[in-house]
């Protein structure tokens, strides 16, 4: 049976017998001094992604990152970690966990990525923030508006971005979207797909031992 690492390099498609090189630290990863996950998984490897709906770099990184991600092996636990670093990002991290606090987050991912970026029917980079638009929007899912409105602005959910944001300090997040491994790895790389190897190969490194 092919490794991980084997069958995700063929999933990058790479070219005819070609040696992937091997990862370097300091160079295509960082090593985060004492770093552990935001909310570590027992027995797993967690991968953590730091993004955030408003971030155009992250829209188009989103078809690369959920193609690999569904080829992760069972022991790969993978997180979304809402960065904040503008005013504009807050109410986006905000809406992440008041719809994982309501069970929605999974099934409006891809849909809120495509509101802000493609059909414009939600507030995007240089729009007037609308917390209310956005409630307005995940009324489509099951929820209320008011119900999500409330979450939103709840004492949990902001306890939690401000803890994400904590984190991403610690961790030297440099910008989105970025990939930590296990909390010990920040990712580099100079293209998406190369940003994909690295991560494969982090985390096989940390399974391994």
């Amino acid at each position: 049976m092919k490794s991980f690492f084997a069958s995700v390099l063929l999933f990058l498609v790479l070219p005819a017998q070609a040696q992937p090189p091997v990862p370097v630290a300091g160079k295509d990863y960082l090593e985060i001094p004492n770093g552990r996950p935001l909310d570590p998984v027992d027995g797993a490897v967690v991968v953590e992604e730091f993004f955030n709906y408003i971030c155009p770099a992250c829209y188009s990184f989103e078809p690369f990152f959920a193609a690999w991600t569904k080829q992760l092996p069972s022991y790969a636990k993978l997180q979304h970690v809402p960065a904040s670093f503008s005013p504009a990002f807050v109410q986006y991290a905000h809406a992440y966990y008041a719809a994982q606090a309501l069970g929605v987050a999974d099934k409006t991912h891809d849909a809120v990525f495509d509101a802000i970026h493609r059909t414009h029917t939600l507030p995007a980079e240089g729009d007037k923030p609308d917390e209310e638009r956005i409630a307005k929007f995940y009324a489509g899912f099951g929820v209320s508006a008011q119900d999500f409105l409330a979450a939103m602005r709840s004492f949990g959910v902001d306890a939690k971005v401000r803890r994400a944001n904590e984190y991403m300090q610690r961790s030297k997040v440099p910008s989105t979207p970025t990939i930590v491994i296990n909390g010990r790895y920040l990712v580099r790389g100079a293209t998406y797909q190369d940003m994909l190897r690295i991560a494969t190969y982090l985390i096989e490194k940390v399974h391994a031992g």
